[in-house]
């Protein structure tokens, strides 16, 4: 597998929760509440664990609450179907947890947990090499997600690259941070060339000036060559002068959640050597690995896949404050007389100064848009849902609807704008003013401009004709569920998919 596969997949967990955030603002039926104002906790766990014969292996794992309101007596469940976990898989739960469940009173919207669960097969017993257990994750007695975990044992040396967790971090804008990383090798050989790999969401930038690190620019991330091996048993991190660092823009707006993600994978001898000459000329400090812990090193050179590289990396967030962005609603006329077709475009504009937070749990960036009486229309934006509001749409509704709800899932930056098509056929009779109001949220201050009129002119007045700048009308095609569901499964099958270190 090449480095730049790999790296997209270990991309895919922020880009799929943020994926599966969104889908939270669109309901599942018109009657139910919108699922932003609702818990959604899920399940951040590998399903595949390789033990060494005689050794114990411990899984990090994580619950997080993507949903808009706070979930109560949620619990995580052990077992395997309605039986306890096989006592030769050597189970040892949670600290602070039985072996049967962790529980949880209260967990808040956007709040994710870790955890750290450890499994030591019994290599005496007569069990076959695959033993599997579940974790289910319950609220109020409802389960919400389900992860089979399969326990493999294995005799064949190999490398185990764990990466320790690194806790969520608050920072102001134009601020930045050490990234803290420790790394072990807890398998039975030595690792060969390693990567340091470094990602972040966009207002957030990884800073890694060194000799022996480069910007990818598939995923936007940055790869540094460690050429030192780590022995078996060993621990490292980085030395006080050379630190992994990230940095908030100075306009990056808020409040908002930003995640990153640092890793340590293994790297081919191939792609190490390309590196290499990539980077000949380069001058400066080098990023490199200071052993905290040492282990006798095995002379192995036939050095194995990563045994469990579900734990090669470590996810965290930036948490930044709350920035001003002005949203300005903007209107426009249907123009002609009665049996003319006309089309609008309408929306909002953010006029600054700091762009809008990405689309969140928290807050449904929205336009409400009210069509004028007496207008028929024949064509709607597909970002658009008959409703008022997010938490209150009529998916049974029609283009009859005078009401819709137009959703705004594009980080606008300042003076960006989100439009949204509606095309109408003029009917006879007298044209009652409809109306364009946008919800700027908790950036938006100023609400003289948050209402704009939508009204039908005669044809002798210029046509309203804005360009459209906002988003690609495909991904709503199919109605709010289906983004949903689609978003909740990527965010589970991203953060499942099986990460294979380099073999190329």
């Amino acid at each position: 597998m090449r480095l730049r596969a790999l790296l997209r997949r270990l991309a895919l967990p922020p880009v799929a929760a943020g994926l599966a955030v969104a889908g939270l603002a669109l309901p599942a039926q018109a009657d139910d509440p919108a699922p932003g104002d609702v818990p959604m906790v899920l399940l951040n766990i590998t399903d595949a664990v390789t033990v060494i014969d005689g050794q114990a292996k411990t899984v990090k794992f994580e619950v997080h609450n993507f949903g808009g309101a706070e979930a109560k007596d949620v619990v995580i469940g052990f077992a395997n179907g309605l039986e306890p976990v096989p006592a030769d898989i050597g189970f040892v739960p949670p600290a602070g947890c039985s072996a049967a469940a962790c529980e949880i009173d209260k967990l808040a919207a956007g709040e994710r947990r870790g955890y750290t669960l450890t499994v030591r097969p019994d290599v005496s017993s007569t069990t076959n090499l695959t033993s599997y257990f579940d974790v289910t994750s319950t609220v109020g007695g409802e389960e919400t997600d389900k992860v089979q975990v399969q326990v493999v044992r294995t005799t064949e040396s190999g490398v185990d690259i764990e990466v320790a967790g690194v806790k969520d971090m608050r920072l102001g804008r134009g601020q930045s941070a050490d990234v803290p990383l420790t790394v072990r090798n807890t398998g039975n050989a030595p690792s060969g060339a390693l990567g340091v790999v470094l990602l972040a969401q966009s207002g957030v930038e990884p800073i890694l000036d060194y000799r022996n690190c480069e910007k990818d620019t598939e995923v936007e991330g940055m790869v540094c060559l460690l050429d030192e091996p780590l022995p078996a048993g060993a621990e490292a991190g980085l030395p006080a002068s050379t630190p992994v660092r990230i940095r908030v823009g100075a306009d990056t707006p808020g409040p908002a959640d930003y995640y990153g993600l640092v890793g340590v994978v293994g790297l081919t001898d191939d792609y190490a050597a390309a590196f290499r000459k990539r980077n000949a000329t380069r001058t400066g400090a080098a990023l490199k690995l200071e052993t905290t812990v040492s282990a006798a090193g095995i002379t192995d050179d036939d050095v194995t896949d990563d045994l469990n590289p579900a734990d090669n990396i470590a996810e965290f967030a930036v948490r930044v404050g709350r920035s001003e962005a002005d949203s300005k609603a903007i209107g426009g006329a249907f123009t002609g007389t009665a049996g003319d077709l006309s089309t609008v475009k309408v929306g909002s504009q953010n006029l600054g100064p700091t762009a809008k937070v990405p689309f969140n749990s928290k807050w449904d960036d929205y336009v409400h848009v009210n069509v004028p009486t007496n207008v028929k229309l024949t064509e709607v934006d597909p970002w658009c849902l008959p409703g008022t509001a997010p938490n209150d749409l009529d998916l049974d509704g029609g283009l009859d609807s005078r009401d819709w709800v137009c959703f705004v899932l594009d980080q606008l930056p300042r003076n960006g704008k989100a439009l949204f098509t509606f095309q109408a056929m003029i009917q006879e009779g007298a044209h009652e003013a409809g109306y364009v109001r946008v919800d700027g949220g908790p950036q938006d201050s100023r609400h003289g401009n948050d209402k704009a009129a939508l009204t039908v002119a005669s044809g002798d007045e210029d046509e309203v004709s804005l360009p459209i700048t906002g988003p690609s009308a495909g991904l709503l095609a199919a109605g709010g569920a289906v983004v949903l569901v689609a978003g909740v499964i990527a965010f589970r099958m991203a953060r499942r998919r099986r990460i294979v270190t380099v073999v190329e």
